[in-house]
């Protein structure tokens, strides 16, 4: 069956700024309210700020015209940066995944096209190797942790999915995609469940328990173009996906074989570019993406905005749209943090912090 596909959205290209706000409010202060969150209707203008992602959350209704806040914005270009970097792993060894180690905040997981997926602490100390290539064909391109099962998964740009536990010890090695494996995920309330994206334009689901090879996958979801990632939701029971052109699907965990909701958006692929890929708020049903506007996308108007939208993950309506006009570029990645009160946004070799806690006039 065929995928829901919504309505494209119109863009209202507008900044608006306010005054700090004297007190921030704790979100277990704003959890309540946050909760009811409703938005205009389809006429209602979406501000292009912080500000109303922020207050929205707090209140029953998008804030008025004058409601704003300006992001913290922080900005470290390689090289230049005051704090202590890592060594870095030179042309060609780029990071393609992160995870800190859930155990231990002092070390991460990375995952680098120099061939390896392993352990380092923040002094730049490799602790353990848990894949290596031996190869300058074949790299790593995701990886994910699971601390309740103590394992590793990742993949590879050949379509190889590694298993191993946090010892380091290879549980299996299968190839599970005819192509390179952008995106693993394991689902954070049944971690025996995995997801694996591909430039192969599927997204497979896996039982970690019955993988016995290649086929072995429970549900195989195909899409019209190569897939940058897959997200499970925090609450485990929904599927974010990205692909190369103007798709965002949400699957139902819990009905596989049902049309997605589709959501259409210009995020279009370009050799050069960090691959765009969608990413969940961590407590609310809030799905975050950056946007890069493409000419042949139905909806685009001239001179559109590099924003980062805010969409609704059930009505799959844009409800906030993010711009700084002191950084115009794509940004390709968005998390926020576990409080869901930071988004960090990546744009080439910089990263904006987008805050509540502190705002001002416009600089």
């Amino acid at each position: 069956m065929a995928p829901r596909k919504r309505p494209e959205t119109q863009k209202t290209p507008e900044v608006v700024v306010r005054p700090k706000s004297k007190r921030n409010r704790s979100p277990r202060e704003l959890e309540p309210e946050a909760k009811k969150l409703c938005v205009k209707g389809p006429g209602s203008s979406r501000r292009f700020d912080s500000g109303c992602l922020w207050a929205g959350l707090a209140s029953l209704q998008v804030p008025p015209l004058c409601s704003s806040i300006v992001r913290a914005l922080h900005q470290h270009k390689l090289g230049t940066a005051a704090w202590p970097s890592l060594q870095q792993i030179g042309a060609g060894g780029s990071i393609t995944g992160l995870k800190f180690n859930p155990l231990n905040t002092n070390q991460f997981f990375t995952s680098s096209m120099e061939g390896t997926t392993r352990l380092q602490d923040l002094k730049g100390n490799t602790l353990r190797v848990f894949a290596s290539s031996d190869t300058c064909n074949v790299w790593f391109c995701s990886l994910d942790v699971s601390v309740k099962s103590r394992v590793v998964v990742t993949g590879d740009n050949v379509g190889h999915v590694i298993l191993l536990n946090t010892d380091g010890k290879e549980l299996w090695n299968l190839r599970m995609h005819k192509k390179k494996v952008t995106h693993v995920a394991l689902n954070p309330c049944c971690d025996w469940l995995l997801a694996t994206a591909s430039v192969d334009q599927t997204v497979k689901i896996w039982d970690l328990r019955q993988v016995r090879g290649k086929s072995s996958f429970l549900h195989s979801l195909p899409h019209r173009h190569p897939v940058n990632a897959a997200h499970f939701s925090p609450d485990g029971a929904q599927l974010l996906t990205t692909d190369q052109k103007s798709e965002i699907r949400v699957y139902s965990a819990c009905r596989w074989d049902c049309p997605p909701s589709l959501i259409p958006h210009p995020h279009r692929h370009f050799q050069h570019l960090t691959p765009i890929k969608a990413s969940w708020h961590p407590r609310y049903n809030l799905i975050v993406v950056g946007r890069y506007p493409d000419p042949n996308f139905k909806s685009c108007s001239p001179h559109e905005l590099r924003t980062i939208d805010v969409f609704d993950g059930s009505s799959g309506k844009i409800m906030y749209q993010l711009y700084d006009p002191e950084s115009s570029g794509i940004m390709s990645l968005n998390e926020f943090n576990p409080m869901g009160d930071t988004l960090a946004s990546v744009m080439g070799y910089h990263v904006l912090v987008w805050s509540p806690e502190d705002a001002g006039t416009q600089k």
